[in-house]
């Protein structure tokens, strides 16, 4: 049976540390891997926090950083400690059910070309469904598995959420890409670069993880970093995703999950824009809008260059109604004229007769 390494980067955040470490507690099967948390030089609250806890659950490890690395940084430093034929990489506002390691195992076992996968979760760039009221991760895995027949579907690229490596692949290729500092789009990068290596990048459809998202960097910082590493991975990648989804004839499958789960229920999921076009423009498909995507909202504004399309194939279908009346028209007074000239002859030649008769 293979085993699982969880590598936890933290970074102040306490309340989410503490929700997603007692997870980890309560349903993290110890017997089928290890846990590994770094404290990326946090607060004291924080810290001490870390230390009460290994304490009291010796199974899980601590690693204190000398200096603050930064997320990407931190990550690599545990994956070079794990041991386990999985790695994960777990973001300290997440909180995962039971099962969770068994479920990992299940899909890597499943296909030996499946390098890297995450899974459905509460709150991510494409790949989740809201909880809904009255509901836990508990119900929503319970659902999960009841409703919708796992298939682990091929996706463009894993979620840094709860970011699942085969160790094979950190062997042929390394680990993750420092230049992108302290986060963003470097997961993705892994992710594309294990594409490049001839691995499969899945969904694992039959576990769903609550993530809350965004816990440790404020929404300032958070657009600075995008920012940043937008530049360096829209060079190294610009059209890789697209090629890649139009090649394979890829389709987001979490609309037809969440639809399975709650059918007859308005999905709130959509087809999420992909993490490396921070901005981008495409039209929609009733032609009319183009959507402008910027930073994960979208915003609707009227086609122009259709509309004038459309007004103007709109004038030509109304000339050529004009044109067709006017022809039945004309054709109309074609007839007329003619007949009033056949008419017309008739009377001179009655009247000639007269005359001769006279």
């Amino acid at each position: 049976m293979p085993k699982v390494s969880v590598i936890i980067p933290i970074y102040n955040a306490l309340d989410d540390v503490k929700l997603c470490l007692d997870s980890v507690v309560n349903n993290f099967n110890f017997e089928l891997g290890d846990v590994l948390f770094i404290n990326d030089c946090s607060n004291t609250d924080t810290t001490e926090y870390l230390g009460r806890l290994v304490s009291v659950h010796p199974n899980i490890k601590l690693l204190e950083n000398d200096e603050n690395l930064g997320f990407v940084k931190t990550c690599n430093k545990g994956m070079t400690l794990a041991k386990g034929d999985i790695v994960v990489l777990l973001n300290s506002d997440t909180k995962i059910p039971a099962e969770f390691c068994e479920r990992i195992i299940k899909c890597f076992n499943f296909d030996n070309e499946i390098g890297i996968a995450s899974p459905i979760t509460s709150a991510s760039w494409l790949y989740h469904i809201s909880i809904p009221k009255n509901y836990t991760i508990e119900k929503m895995n319970k659902q999960l598995r009841k409703k919708h027949k796992c298939s682990y579907p091929i996706i463009p690229s894993a979620e840094g959420f709860c970011f699942c490596i085969r160790k094979e692949v950190i062997e042929q290729q390394g680990y993750l890409d420092e230049i992108f500092d302290k986060g963003y789009h470097e997961e993705v990068d892994y992710a594309y670069r294990a594409i490049t290596n001839g691995w499969k990048n899945v969904l694992i459809d039959d576990l769903y993880v609550y993530h809350k998202r965004q816990a440790s960097f404020g929404a300032e910082t958070r657009e600075k970093l995008i920012k940043l590493n937008n530049l360096v991975f829209k060079e190294r990648w610009a059209g890789f995703r697209e090629n890649y989804v139009k090649e394979n004839k890829l389709k987001n499958p979490i609309i037809k999950i969440e639809q399975e789960m709650f059918p007859g229920k308005k999905p709130n999921s959509c087809e999420r824009t992909p993490l490396e076009f921070l901005f981008s423009i495409k039209n929609s498909n009733n032609k009319k809008y183009k959507i402008i995507t910027f930073a994960g909202m979208q915003l609707k504004i009227k086609n122009e260059k259709y509309l004038v399309q459309k007004r103007i194939s709109n004038l030509e279908t109304k000339v050529k109604k004009q044109n067709k009346q006017l022809n039945k028209q004309s054709k109309l007074i074609s007839e007329l004229v003619e007949k009033i000239g056949n008419n017309t002859e008739t009377v001179i030649m009655n009247e000639e007769k007269e005359s001769l008769n006279e």
